[in-house]
């Protein structure tokens, strides 16, 4: 949990007329060339959701086993 960074870089480079990157390597893993960025990203946890659909799952179940039961019990 925290504060992560997402580095990504270009792997592979092509255009129409086959010149290379004359200010970078593709693929090299080196910081301060212009193929290569990154960003922080924030890792958190969501919390009171699964709650809400575990109450809401369980309420459910309990009903139709109240109506089964009651149905087999007073109609069959």
């Amino acid at each position: 949990m925290g504060l992560k960074v997402n580095t990504a870089e270009i792997s592979e480079d092509y255009n129409d007329y086959d010149v290379p990157d004359e200010d970078s390597t593709p693929d090299n893993k080196k910081p301060g060339e212009d193929d290569i960025d990154d960003a922080p990203v924030m890792l958190s946890v969501k919390t009171g959701k699964a709650v809400t659909y575990i109450g809401l799952g369980l309420g459910i179940l309990v009903i139709m086993a109240s109506g089964v039961t009651l149905i087999k019990k007073y109609v069959i």
